[in-house]
Order: structure tokens, then sequence, then C-alpha cells
């Protein structure tokens, strides 16, 4: 087969936020201070530590995993197209698209000390794509990896795939050392061949990483020694924090409470098109919910545009199907629910509820003050056709176990999740919430059509050769999932970020929602 190799210029990784540890007072007596350890503290309003095997992550813990681990390439944080070379230097594709060929950076340690290899890489994805968890699924169609000689890593495929886009996926493509065990992981250790390694990890309060002397990129001496993920619930403790130059980057913050920020000289605001959409998850398992036209009424009952307003202060556009409008597979001529009183009074009658009279429970992650007042909003909605509904604020893994119970009426009634790409490519909005589960991952609707499962296998398997009769699948799945309602699809936002002006290096990259690539900061 001939091969065309595909080089492109070593740029150093991308990144994004931060701000000052415990124990070190303001960036400005860091800076004048030599000897003083230069820290660096993102404040996130949850604990991001969900899963720690880098095999299984798929959720906020991308926040710091990805500074502790690497994949072979990155996308570029300016160009959705563009790919920055990370653990590989450079690649090449056979004529049908079914070999890739990756060349591995020479010299590279893991934190451990042991020296990457392409058989240890291989090894590592297909322990990835064996255990079949989380983002594993983005492996489907690749036959074999294989160890060519010592840095030189080959895909053989069962038809072609975009595999760049796939190897520089935010979960699903780390590399890391497959001998070491899944329980060593859980016990709350990390090795990976990234910038950081994980230094000390206390959960609800904060992830301390700190630079790994032997990193392959090499250090100087503006750059931090330490990063800190602190974990703050208050949003006016996050400010707070922000304001005093305790924290360098705030993950989440009340848009009134960013509006005010933007008179204060020391705060700069970052604002960028995000991937990520919200969604209200409806249990089609639990009566009522197990009722579609209930499932309608209710997506009929949500004030989006209230929600939009003046919770997002018009720093999203509301949804129009499961895809955001900035990913291929987006559906821009979709039908879009909207709040329609007396259209949710016909359809309650019709699912045999013309008095509404139910008592409903919606659990969202305690600290997220959008999806809060998104629910105190909803709540006032279903008032008037009464139906009475619980707020829950729950930690991560407390709302993740009560939806994931056994039994489905053990669990709740609709839960709050946001959803943002796996790699660049419409696979895990689809996939991921709505395809039939035999074991409940994120489909938290618990939705399952084989119509929907048949689109989107199709959709996934054709997406190497033509996005444009992917993107006609995935809208028409799209068209069933919005009549059967097993999810309210709310808004895609912006990232509106507030971080210290004295911050340098800051940019946000969206392919790695809320990551914090902390090597390419200082101060």
């Amino acid at each position: 087969m001939n091969m065309k190799y595909t080089k492109v210029i070593s740029i150093l990784l991308v990144v994004l936020i931060t701000v000052v540890a415990a124990g070190c007072s303001g960036g400005e007596e860091q800076q004048g201070n030599d000897n003083t350890p230069k820290t660096v503290t993102y404040v996130t309003h949850s604990d991001p530590m969900v899963f720690w095997d880098p095999a299984e992550t798929w959720a906020i813990e991308i926040v710091a995993l990805q500074n502790i681990y690497e994949p072979l390439v990155r996308i570029d944080p300016m160009n959705d197209n563009e790919f920055i070379p990370v653990l590989a230097t450079e690649w090449k594709s056979s004529d049908d698209g079914l070999k890739w060929e990756f060349k591995l950076r020479e010299g590279v340690k893991f934190h451990s000390g042991k020296e990457l290899t392409a058989d240890i890489a291989a090894r590592s994805l297909k322990r990835t794509i064996d255990l079949g968890k989380g983002a594993a699924y983005i492996w489907d169609g690749v036959k074999e990896i294989n160890a060519k000689d010592d840095n030189t890593l080959e895909f053989v495929l069962e038809r072609p795939l975009p595999m760049l886009y796939i190897v520089s996926s935010a979960y699903g493509s780390y590399i890391y050392d497959p001998d070491l065990e899944r329980d060593w992981y859980y016990e709350g250790n990390a090795d990976g061949t990234g910038p950081y390694k994980l230094n000390d990890y206390s959960k609800d309060s904060e992830v301390i990483l700190e630079k790994f002397q032997d990193y392959w990129g090499g250090w100087n001496q503006d750059q931090f020694d330490y990063a800190i993920v602190k974990i703050v619930p208050e949003s006016a403790t996050r400010r707070q924090l922000l304001v005093r130059g305790e924290a360098d980057i705030v993950e989440q913050m009340p848009l009134e409470d960013v509006e005010a920020l933007k008179s204060d000289d020391n705060i700069l605001i970052s604002d960028i098109t995000s991937y990520q959409q919200l969604y209200a998850f409806l249990n089609t398992q639990k009566a009522p919910l197990d009722n579609k036209y209930v499932r309608q009424a209710l997506s009929y009952l949500m004030p989006y545009q209230d929600i939009v307003d003046h919770v997002m202060l018009g720093s999203a556009t509301q949804a129009r199907g499961v895809i955001p409008p900035n990913l291929w597979g987006h559906g821009k001529d979709l039908m879009q629910y909207n709040y329609d009183l007396d259209k949710a009074k016909e359809l309650l009658a019709q699912g045999g509820y013309p008095d509404g009279g139910f008592k409903l429970l919606y659990t969202y992650t305690a600290g997220d003050k959008n999806e809060q007042k998104v629910g105190e909003l909803f709540k006032d909605a279903l008032s008037k056709v009464n139906i009475d509904m619980e707020i829950r604020g729950m930690t991560v893994d407390s709302k993740y176990d009560l939806a994931k119970a056994t039994d489905p009426n053990d669990r709740q009634d609709i839960t709050m999740l946001y959803w943002w790409p796996d790699n660049v490519d419409p696979q895990g909005y689809m996939y991921s919430q709505f395809r039939t589960e035999k074991e409940v991952g994120f489909n938290f609707g618990y939705y399952s059509n084989p119509e929907v499962d048949r689109l989107i296998d199709e959709a996934i398997a054709i997406s190497g050769t033509s996005i444009e009769e992917a993107t006609e699948k995935y809208i028409e799945a799209q068209e069933i999932i919005l009549d059967e309602a097993p999810a309210i699809h709310l808004y895609c936002e912006n990232y509106v970020r507030p971080y210290r002006k004295d911050l340098k290096g800051y940019a946000d990259n969206p392919a790695y929602p809320n990551a914090v690539f902390f090597y390419e900061l200082s101060r």
C-alpha cells in the first residue's frame, strides 16, 4: 500500500486555568520570590474524580486527568480540523484508509520511570477496548492494534474511520501502563506521561498535581510547580476566592456574578462557543413518565426562553435535537418544543392525567446554580398543571448511584446531565445517551428503541466515508427521539469563565471540555 506521511510542527500542548493554592498567598508574591513554588488554582463546584481508571474515565475527571495522561495527538484549540503532536510525532494512512501508522515520540517516561514503547501503547489501548467501559466504543471498527517496532504503532481497521479524531478523543484515548491493576487506580493512584503527576487527593476538597520533572516537553522557570483543582460548592465563595486572588480561574459561576466581575480590572472573562448541551432525562421505565404523552407534556412545560434569558443571560441557545448546532449531525430543521401550557394540558389528558396530581423527583449536581435555577423555573411551570416536583441537589457520586439503582422505580424521575463530545463527532451524543444499554452508563432516560439503535449504528458505520449520509441517519434518529421524548433538550451553552488578568497563556479548548492544561500557563 502506498502511504504518505503527514507531519505536523510540534506545538506544545494547549491549556487553561487556575489559582493560588492553600499555603500560598497571591500571584504577585509568588512571582517576587523565585524560591517559592509557583502554584495555580482552578476552582470547580463539584469533586471531579468520578472515574480513576484511564480506560474508564468518562466524566468531569477530565479536568485533572488531561494533565496526568496523554493521547497520541490533540485537537488544536484554534482549529478543530488541525492536530497537535503529543505522544505521536507523525502519522500516515494507507490509500484505502484501512491502515494507520503513528511514530511515537522517543524518550517518553511514565511518572513511575518506565519508558513508553509501542508495545505498551498498543496494550493500553487494547485494555481500554477489552474493558469496554466509558468511551471504549470510539474504537469500534478497529480490528488490530500492533507494535511494529519500539516506536511504531499500527492500527488495522475494518472500515475507514476518522482516526485522528479517535486518537485525540477527550476520553478513551489515553496511553497508560496496561500492567497496573484497576483496583490500584481506584485506590486513588495515577501513572501517566503527562506534565503533572498526582500529588494528593482529598475527596470533595482538592486534587493536587505536581510537575513531573522528567516530562518530555521540558520545563522553564515561569511554569507552575503545582496545580490545584479546588472543590468549592458555594458560588459566592468561588467568586470571593477569585476576587481576592486566591483562585486563578473559576470553572462555573452564576452569570449575574460574571457580569458584576466585568468591572473588576483584575479579572478577564473568557466567552467561547462550546459543544456542551444540557439535558433533563426522564425515567421512561417508571410511572408516570413511562407514558409518552406525559413526557411530551413535560417537554411543553419547560420554560426554555426564560431559562436562556434569565438563567444563562443570553449566553446559550435553545437546543434543537440531541446534537449541538456547531457539530455535524445537527438538524437545523428538526422540531423544537416550546413552552405551551394548553398543549401540555391536552397531552396530560391524552396520557390519562387530566388533573396532574403526581409528584416527581428532580436531581441535579449540588453547587451547579444553573441546574438549580432550571429546576426552580420548571417546578413553577409544573405547578400550573398540579404536578409537584422535589428539587434535590446531590453530590456527583450519590446522583449517579441513584440513577443506576437496580430497580427503575428506585431511581429519580428527572435528572440533569451535561453532554460534551468524547471526540469532535456526534457519536457520543447519540450512542451514549440514547442507544439501548445492557448496563446503565449515561442513558439516564433508560430509553430503548431498536429503530433508533439501527440508525445510530448505521451512521457510525458510514461516518468514516460519508459525513453527509451519516448526518441523514442521525437526523432520522433524532426525529424519533424528539417524538418519544426520553429527555428534554434545554440549551447549548457558551463557556463563560472568569480568570485573573495576570494569568498568562490561558486558552479554552472546547474539544476538551472543562479541561485545565496547566503546562501552558504562567503568571
